[in-house]
């Protein structure tokens, strides 16, 4: 079974990863649904109104479906098409401190464009023909911001970082891994074109999250991780970036519940433009940094090269 598809067409890579990333979320799920009742019981996990208030439960089954949709799947799909589990493809040079940093300040960087990008994206109208899916999606985006409250919420430490482990931690570690370390590299592989790739992949990443209202600022997001994977040929760096990004919503909103700092829920769309100097001059700032990363790891490959001719 060793490098069974290794030499498979790309496109067929592509299906293989989606039945790979399917059959392992049947599974798993099955699997964690089955322990959930072990510990919770049979008529706890049946009854919708009471499961829906299970915040346990939910965290633990936010866990399940994040191992079984994002962190097995590439694992697997890297061990099907190269034989092993290395992950070689995810690392292609050695991570290095400056890099890290940078992939830290790109996703800072780029906050005030995100921000706008959030406000734009928020105060889209759709025609009255449309009102009736404009409201769904409305209802969605509501939805998915009382979950995510459900996962912020604590009383103390311990569960704390367990909700910064959830929000930012698994995520940053499993989409970054399915997205980047997988999807991206087979997308590349078919169109030739790393430009493509990211913007394919970035479409897909955005998707997925099922937010109408929020995909303009996580589609940038994933542009972002997105350059950072092919410019630093390292899967950590996307992954440092999606933390920071996580772990700074996460942070902010703690200050909110907990000392009132800000005025008002940071998890709810802003209505105010950031000022546009200030978007333009860290949007070239992120632009400069990515470029950066792009300098430093051709330096270091040139560098390598250079050493192996004597």
């Amino acid at each position: 079974m060793k490098q069974l598809f290794k030499h498979t067409p790309p496109v067929q890579q592509l299906l293989l990863l989606v039945i790979v990333t399917f059959s392992c979320w049947f599974v798993i799920s099955f699997a964690g649904t089955i322990v959930a009742m072990l510990f919770w019981g049979h008529e706890a996990i049946t009854n919708t109104s009471e499961l829906l208030n299970n915040i346990a439960f939910l965290k633990y089954f936010q866990v399940v479906q994040s191992i079984g949709l994002f962190i097995i799947p590439p694992i697997l799909f890297e061990f099907l098409t190269c034989g092993n589990i290395a992950l070689n493809h995810f690392r292609k040079i050695r991570i290095s401190y400056t890099l890290l940093a940078l992939a830290i300040l790109a996703v800072i960087a780029a906050q005030p464009f995100i921000s706008l990008l959030g406000v734009f994206n928020n105060g889209i109208e759709f025609p009255d023909f449309f009102v009736h899916i404009e409201e769904w999606m409305r209802d969605k985006e509501a939805d998915a911001q009382r979950a995510t409250e459900v996962f912020l919420s604590a009383s103390d430490w311990p569960h704390t970082l367990l909700n910064a482990i959830i929000i930012a931690v698994i995520p940053a570690i499993g989409e970054e891994l399915m997205f980047r370390g997988s999807l991206q590299r087979v997308f590349q592989t078919i169109f030739n074109n790393k430009h493509l790739a990211v913007i394919i992949t970035a479409v897909l990443f955005s998707a997925i999250h099922v937010q109408f209202f929020g995909f303009l600022p996580r589609f940038v997001l994933g542009v972002i991780f997105g350059y950072l994977m092919v410019y630093g040929k390292n899967i950590w760096l996307p992954i440092i970036a999606h933390f920071t990004n996580n772990f700074m919503a996460f942070i902010i909103y703690q200050s909110y519940t907990n000392d009132n700092i800000t005025k008002s829920n940071p998890l709810d769309a802003g209505h105010e433009y950031p000022d546009i100097i200030w978007v333009i001059f860290n949007l070239l700032g992120t632009i400069a940094i990515l470029y950066l990363c792009h300098w430093i790891v051709e330096k270091k490959h040139t560098s390598n090269s250079s050493a192996n001719l004597f």
